[in-house]
């Protein structure tokens, strides 16, 4: 990518071998069980995998039921993902691009062994068969059997790798409606998380932990906490002060009693005005090269208009509702079980077999689903395992240890693990015709893959990709175009938050876009459309996008006192792609409200439509309240923020009236759902409030100059914690 623009934009679909047996079980109570591969975080892959079976197998949508698959300790074995290079995981928007063939492979070998089995069992040919809604039919006798009836016939029948999946004209399911399977249990309180699990003899456990990266435990007073109930244990670790006993309650609060003298000797001062600063210093040298073709310098110094700006994205929470948890024993013989989500097992166990010094086939893990995760649980490091290991240790226990994150933990103290934030300066040259001649982007932010297993993979030649994309694979043809990432090493822990890179450099890229479309005196619709060839992709969102937003219409008119305006922005993301026509109103105080947002979506052939719509629409309001609420800062050393009631997410008053979703049709490949559409979100709130006011909002959180900060958001207690909560009774 250093010197040549984005590759093809073509989906590979990943050839698979017909594998039945390892996804599918068919059961004598007439049910299917389809083994997930990949954790369900409320995405929808449950629904998405099992849509594929059941199509190939024509069995009834009632019949399906799903479990999650066995850890996967090495990159070899059936639950790998292929475009992890193997290891078990899931994120990114991988699940149904790695997995598609997987399962239709594994649902057309499956049909097979049922229609052998049916026809043995009925004494009848098997071109005379054909199966209904998990029914199969002798068309020359008119018998039929259900699949429970030959459950165990069909499990025992030899595998024929030599099968070819249905043609779209013959789909059941697939491109149409299949409800979500694990909504009936979610709705009723019937699936089981981490908190639900309760083992022979558990302990659980808290960290009382500091405040300030880099301090540690100078001394410590636990008499009032071993005497409070259900506390059992105090003991220090290298995290801070570990609280066990009979149950969270009586270990958080317990905790909350202990008298801790912190050291901060080694503690860092950090704020986010240093850090801030930091970058901008860094920005002013030249960085590790991403694209470099064209005299960038040499176009710009003769351009005929000249566009300077920087962007600014804080750090991030991923802030799940389900803060981070699990539960992990050490046997007697030196293996390790554990329970709970895990994105990554593979990186996750192999961390943990590294620190027993044991072989990864010694670890077990029991997946659960959990209550989100947008990135939470995939953190390189495997902090929160590590962590519950350690507990154990310090401990001395060979129970199963139950660790539990409070609010605090999960958000504030050095443990979280937060997106890095970034600052962009980008400067782009013109010619006296409004045509683009030069575009130099310089990037500062925390790379989340230097120095974790990922950095083989995805860290080349000092550029970290997922630091850099929805740039570096940006669509506009540009003569002349640098791209130069730094990527200073912090004390902080970071991963990926929902959209990883695309989101910062989208807000960056799409909004200096308007600026030159502006410059040009262009509108900013044609202007994109002018900058690509036609066979972009992206150009198919915009043009889906304009078209169903009424681009080219007039607004509605302005409320009396308010100024309106509409905003477009294009991002590729994770393989997909989308686009943005937002639509604001701006109050004389300068707040502002979004009015309508429409979406458009290339992601491929659609399995679930339904499905993506909705990830479409909540990858949307998540992407606005990153966008303008949402932010971790930094003082003295420590996080500002600590709970709900601190970082702040779309709600119902600011949720837009009207969220249209439409999808681009396509013959490609599934390439995802659940993140592109966050990546285009900021930009186009941007640039409608840039039409409304003439300001160009540079920051995010996204605030006007003299818009009134959002006050102090008072939440239920169940989500807060106690700090800032409103003690209410839910129904």
């Amino acid at each position: 990518m250093s010197t040549e623009q984005a590759p093809s934009q073509d989906t590979f679909i990943f050839p698979a071998e017909a594998n039945p047996l390892a996804f599918i079980t068919i059961n004598a109570d007439n049910t299917v069980t389809v083994v997930s591969k990949h954790l369900e975080m409320g995405q929808g892959i449950y629904t998405g995998l099992s849509t594929l079976i059941a199509d190939e197998t024509d069995a009834a949508f009632e019949q399906i039921r799903v479990v999650p698959a066995p850890g996967q300790p090495t990159p070899q074995g059936p639950y790998g993902n292929a475009l992890f290079g193997g290891i078990q995981g899931s994120g990114g928007q991988t699940g149904m691009h790695s997995s598609y063939m997987i399962y239709r492979m594994a649902g057309a070998a499956m049909r097979q062994m049922l229609l052998s089995a049916a026809a043995k069992k009925m004494g009848a040919s098997i071109e005379n068969l054909s199966i209904n809604a998990g029914v199969i039919t002798d068309s020359a006798s008119s018998k039929s059997v259900t699949f429970g009836d030959i459950a165990a016939e069909t499990m025992a029948e030899p595998v024929n790798k030599n099968v070819t999946v249905k043609e779209a004209k013959d789909y059941t399911y697939m491109g149409k409606h299949f409800p979500r399977l694990d909504a009936h249990d979610k709705i009723h309180g019937k699936t089981k998380f981490v908190q639900d699990i309760k083992l022979p003899g558990m302990i659980t456990a808290v960290i009382k932990r500091p405040t300030r990266f880099g301090s540690t435990v100078k001394s410590f007073d636990a008499t009032e906490t071993l005497a409070f109930p259900g506390v059992r244990q105090v003991v220090e670790c290298q995290f801070g002060i570990i609280v066990a006993g009979d149950n969270f309650w009586s270990v958080y609060e317990g905790a909350e009693k202990l008298k801790v003298e912190w050291d901060y000797s080694k503690a860092y001062d950090f704020s986010s005005e240093s850090i801030w600063a930091n970058f901008r210093e860094l920005l002013k040298t030249p960085g590790a090269k991403a694209i470099d073709y064209g005299d960038a310098d040499t176009a710009l110094a003769t351009a005929d208009k000249k566009i300077s700006y920087e962007f600014e994205v804080p750090y991030g929470a991923h802030i799940t509702f389900e803060t981070m948890n699990g539960i992990m024993q050490v046997n007697d013989d030196g293996t390790v079980e554990m329970w709970g989500p895990s994105q990554i097992f593979t990186i996750d166990g192999n961390t943990i077999a590294g620190m027993m010094g044991i072989s990864p086939d010694k670890i077990k893990l029991n997946m659960t689903q959990c209550g989100g995760s947008f990135g939470r649980r995939s953190g390189p490091q495997a902090l929160s395992w590590v962590e519950n290991l350690t507990v154990i240790k310090a401990l001395g226990t060979n129970k199963p240890v139950k660790l539990m994150y409070s609010r605090e933990d999960d958000m504030s103290s050095p443990a979280t693990v937060l997106r890095p934030g970034f600052i962009h300066q980008i400067d782009a040259g013109l010619d006296a015709d409004g045509k683009l001649t030069s575009w130099i982007h310089r990037a500062a932010g925390q790379s989340a893959a230097t120095g974790t297993a990922f950095e083989r993979a995805v860290v080349k030649d000092g550029v970290d990709f997922m630091s850099v994309e929805g740039a570096v694979d940006q669509p506009y043809n540009i003569p002349a175009h640098r791209l130069e990432l730094h990527s200073p090493v912090m004390p902080i822990n970071v991963s990926w938050l929902r959209s990883t890179g695309t989101f910062h450099n989208g807000f960056a890229h799409e909004s200096m876009i308007d600026e030159c479309a502006e410059a040009a005196g262009e509108d900013p619709f044609e202007y994109r459309m002018n900058l690509m060839t036609d066979d972009k992709r992206e150009k198919g969102c915009l043009k889906l996008v304009a078209e169903k937003a009424g681009w080219h219409l007039p607004m509605a008119p302005a409320e009396p006192g308010t100024r309106r305006g509409r905003g477009i922005a294009v991002v590729p993301a994770h393989r997909s792609y989308g686009a943005c026509v937002a639509e604001v109103t701006v109050f004389a105080n300068n707040e502002w409200r979004v009015d309508r947002l429409v979406l458009a979506l290339d992601c491929g052939i659609v399995i679930n439509p339904d499905n993506v719509h909705a990830q479409m629409e909540g990858a949307a309001l998540f992407a606005l309240g990153t966008a303008r609420f949402s932010r971790i800062t930094f003082s003295n050393g420590g996080i500002d923020q600590r709970f709900y009631s601190d970082v702040h997410i779309t709600r119902m008053h600011t949720s837009p009236k009207i969220i249209e979703c439409h999808i681009v049709p396509s013959t490609q490949g599934p390439s995802g759902s659940s993140e592109t559409m966050c990546a285009c979100i900021a930009p186009a709130l941007g640039n409608a409030v840039k039409m409304a006011t003439g300001e160009r909002i540079t920051r995010i959180p996204m605030m006007l100059t003299g818009q009134p900060a959002e006050e102090h958001w008072d939440v239920p207690a169940i989500l807060n914690t106690f700090n800032g909560a409103v003690k209410t009774e839910l129904a």
